[in-house]
């Protein structure tokens, strides 16, 4: 199916699947300040120059992101808009007259305690996380108590604005309700969010992927905030549309552990994902679930990000300058993470294994990490990989849609091939 027709028009769907205990499309989204904060970097270094590792790979990223030569012009963005709160986690227990104590993971919020609990086991774990909130009374008392606290701050949130955001100064944009109001056989990108229902998302896997349906485009709207049970019956059937997946490291252990796929056994990342595991998901999506000419999936491209590295891995034969697009993603998670315009040497720290496998259940290769020539890129049975570590921000300002950011600009970078 030709995903190009004419001038460079492309659709991208941002959607989200979870949200910070949003309860109601009309409430604004309540967010915790970034749990990066809490991440203990080690002790500071001396404030690197441009010979220091983190100053080779920043000069090294400049020379290699270049713009495709096809430009998206227009782009479709669906509706999925919210107001994040944000503000400091601990400071936020204070208010609500809580004291951190022991952790533990909630699947679903349901009382002031299933937030402290699940906020200390996530900090400490050094991760972000999402989680639906079910009692609406509580979570109307937790989302005025943190918009009002002094220090808050309130900022655009939801994917698709977020995206939406990054293209409306390069675009033409258009904001779309429905997927059938975006033409046939144009790339449309989601962007994962966190979930906590395994049969969902099992149904999104297994259901969505299946050779001998039809997608009934009419039928499609955008989740808009929903919770997870009310948009099940959209989500099964948006991955046969998707041309392009962004997530994380929790959502894609996740989608794992749904669906059984590789290493769906671990029950948590330990510290830095391990670039093989991830190698090996990835390539395990694309490959039983991706676009092949026996499958009815347009599956093929999947942008990973985590803290210390992101990857971009495709389907060969249907998308360009992927080595620009992926290193524009990294830096554009050390500029927004500091609220810099460019990279700075000094607030930033290379926390990307040194040297890594890029399978575990093959023959992969090991790689050593080269500052100098920070895109590494590998091959696998018509899958390609393109791997490049993040300059990770010591004291961060704003890590409120940072997935989002370094997404958009990861497709901004993009090219698709005409004949996809």
């Amino acid at each position: 199916m030709a995903l190009w027709r004419g001038s460079a028009y492309a659709g991208f769907l941002a959607l989200a699947v979870g949200c910070v205990f949003l309860l109601e499309p009309q409430l604004p989204g309540s967010a915790l300040r970034s749990l990066w904060s809490s991440l203990q970097l080690g002790p500071a270094p001396a404030p690197p120059g441009a010979g220091s590792p983190e100053g080779r790979l920043a000069a090294a990223w400049d020379a290699l992101i270049v713009r495709p030569a096809r430009r998206w012009r227009r782009v479709a963005v669906g509706v999925n808009a919210c107001v994040d709160v944000v503000l400091s986690g601990v400071k936020l227990l204070r208010a609500l007259g809580l004291s951190p104590g022991n952790g533990k993971d909630h699947s679903e919020l349901r009382s002031r305690n299933d937030l402290e609990e699940a906020f200390v086991h996530f900090m400490g774990k050094g991760a972000a996380a999402e989680r639906f909130f079910s009692d609406k009374e509580t979570f109307h008392d937790i989302a005025q108590i943190a918009s009002e606290f002094p220090e808050a701050q309130h900022y655009v949130g939801g994917n698709a604005a977020l995206i939406g955001q990054k293209f409306a100064a390069n675009s033409d944009l258009k904001v779309v309700t429905s997927i059938s109001d975006i033409p046939a056989g144009v790339p449309v990108h989601l962007e994962l969010a966190s979930m906590t229902n395994k049969e969902l998302m099992s149904s999104i896997v297994h259901q969505s992927f299946s050779a001998s349906g039809s997608f009934p485009r009419s039928h499609f709207f955008t989740s808009g905030g929903q919770s997870i049970g009310a948009s099940a019956s959209i989500l099964t059937q948006v991955f046969p549309a998707v041309t392009s997946l962004g997530l994380n490291e929790q959502e894609l252990l996740f989608l794992s552990q749904s669906a059984s796929g590789p290493h769906s056994s671990l029950s948590s990342w330990n510290g830095v994902p391990d670039v093989g595991v991830v190698s090996d998901i990835l390539f395990w999506i694309l490959k039983e679930h991706g676009k092949s000419e026996s499958r009815a999936s347009d599956l093929s491209r999947i942008h990973f990000h985590t803290l210390a590295y992101h990857i971009l891995a495709t389907v060969d034969g249907h998308w360009a300058n992927q080595l620009a697009a992926v290193a524009a993603g990294a830096r554009v998670a050390g500029t927004q993470a500091c609220a810099t315009e460019t990279i700075d040497m000094r607030r930033v720290s290379l926390k990307a294994p040194h040297e890594f496998m890029t399978s575990r259940l093959e023959a992969g290769s090991r790689v050593v990490l080269n500052p100098s020539e920070p895109v590494v890129e590998w091959h696998r049975e018509g899958v390609s990989f393109h791997f490049t570590p993040v300059l990770v921000c010591k004291d961060p300002v704003r890590t409120v849609g940072l997935g989002d950011a370094i997404s958009a600009e990861g497709l901004f970078y993009s090219e698709v091939h005409p004949h996809s």
